[in-house]
Order: C-alpha cells, then sequence, then structure tokens
C-alpha cells in the first residue's frame, strides 16, 4: 500500500470509528430506551435493564465494536485478496485511531470546569462510560482502555481473516515468499561481490 492510499485508509477509518461513536451513543440513549416504552407493562424487569445508564453505555460499547470488528475482518479479507496484507500497516492505523480518539479525553477537566463541550464529550466517550461508573476509572484511563479493547478486537479480526483467507487461497502465501525472495537474493550478491572486492584487494 503506497503512502497516499494508506493515508486515505487512515482518515477513513478515523472517520468511520467518530461515527460509530456517534451511532452508538444514539443506539443507546435513544433508540433501545424509545424501543423499550413499547414493551408491555409485564417486562419491566427486561424494560428496567435496558434503561439502566450502565447497561445503556455497555449497549453502546457492544454495538460500536461489533461493527468495527466487522469492517476491520472485511478488510482483512480484501487486502488479502489484494496482496496489501500487512500487520504493521494494521497496527500502525489502529494505533493512530487510538491516538486521535484519546488526545480530546487529555484536555476533558478543562473544559468541563468551564463547562464547554459537555454534549461533543457525552456523545464521542458514551462507550466507556460504564468503564467510568463499574470500575470508577479515570476519565482518560476508561477512554483509553475502552476504546483499546475494540481496537485489539479489530486487529485480532483482520489478522483472523487473513488467516482463513490463506488457508482457503495457499497461494496467496506462496506469492508473498517469491516477492520477498529477490530481495533477499539480491543481499545475497551484494556481500559476494563486496567479498571479492576484499579478496582482489
Amino acid at each position: 500500500m503506497d503512502s497516499l492510499k494508506m493515508l486515505i485508509y487512515i482518515a477513513s477509518r478515523i472517520g468511520m470509528m467518530i461515527l460509530l461513536c456517534v451511532f452508538g451513543a444514539f443506539i443507546g440513549v435513544i433508540l433501545f430506551p424509545a424501543v423499550c416504552t413499547l414493551m408491555p407493562g409485564s417486562w419491566h424487569t427486561v424494560k428496567t435493564f435496558f434503561t439502566d445508564t450502565d447497561n445503556m453505555s455497555i449497549i453502546a460499547f457492544a454495538v460500536t465494536t461489533i461493527i468495527m470488528v466487522r469492517l476491520f475482518y472485511n478488510d482483512g479479507k480484501l487486502h488479502s485478496a489484494y496482496e496489501e496484507w500487512s500487520s504493521v500497516m494494521i497496527s500502525t492505523v489502529l494505533l493512530f485511531m487510538l491516538f486521535i480518539y484519546f488526545i480530546p479525553a487529555i484536555f476533558y477537566e478543562s473544559f468541563n470546569a468551564e463547562g464547554k463541550g459537555k454534549v461533543f464529550y457525552l456523545v464521542l466517550y458514551y462507550e466507556s462510560e460504564w468503564l467510568r461508573s463499574i470500575a470508577d476509572m479515570p476519565y482518560t484511563v476508561s477512554v483509553l482502555i475502552g476504546m483499546g479493547m475494540t481496537l485489539f478486537c479489530c486487529f485480532a479480526s483482520y489478522i483472523i481473516a487473513f488467516r482463513i483467507y490463506v488457508r482457503r487461497h495457499p497461494v496467496i502465501l506462496k506469492q508473498m515468499a517469491e516477492k520477498a525472495a529477490p530481495s533477499s537474493d539480491e543481499d545475497e550478491d551484494e556481500n559476494d561481490e563486496s567479498g571479492e572486492e576484499e579478496n582482489m584487494s
């Protein structure tokens, strides 16, 4: 994957992550409580469970994670098919995503003290609300761990997709080995040439 395609890929995945965070907050805060109002009165226990603040955040976290895992699974399959698969590349992309997601959390205390950005922080980091409530974590730590778990699952799904694809299409591994072979042959030739020059001198 060349530099331009890499930048476009990183930007697209960061944008998708932010959109999914907003979507997850919508699911947890608006959609599930709205669905619960349609449940019969005998389902009081279920309604109470889904409208609990912590559980709503867990639902948002689960929805966001599942969609992102599926997205990166497809990426792993496509990159394998087009021979652009790279564990280093996907690690770099995921670290960039975590970095961009984490930066605003650093300034939460100052913005919160000034009474600014409440909606922004509520929506963007709603998926980690359950960590702050249940585990009593500091804000930045909960954000880091929450998205970290999601992105780790994305990395695992990417690797799994590659392994499944090459198991079905073993020729991919052969092509990857052939691409790596010329570089090693060139290195051997260079070493031989340098050895001959030293002997001649």
